[in-house]
């Protein structure tokens, strides 16, 4: 019965998108965004954000955190880390800054 209503909360959310980022701290996060909910990986750490309204990009946040995201580029400001320059990772590309 719980995967029955997994699946059906997934299906009411939409399905997600998941891309790896590469900061230039070497932090590396994943993110799995749908049209309502991001939830955001680091190695130590997992974030599930609500989808808020922005002008600038795509916006999840919470009282304490934020991820914008903008085509290959995001933006993570926590209480607990902030890591710069985040680019997403496509093919096997990470480290190969």
């Amino acid at each position: 019965m719980d995967s029955l209503l997994t699946l059906l909360a997934a299906a009411l959310i939409g399905p997600a998108q998941v891309s790896t980022y590469s900061c230039l701290d070497d932090s590396v996060f994943t993110v799995a965004a749908s049209d309502e909910l991001a939830t955001v990986k680091f190695e130590d750490r997992e974030y599930r954000l609500p989808r808020r309204r922005s002008a600038i990009a795509v916006k999840y946040a919470t009282e304490q955190t934020t991820l914008y995201l903008d085509g290959d580029f995001a933006a993570f400001v926590s209480d607990d880390r902030w890591p710069p320059g985040c680019r997403r990772v496509v093919g096997g590309e990470r480290g190969s800054r």
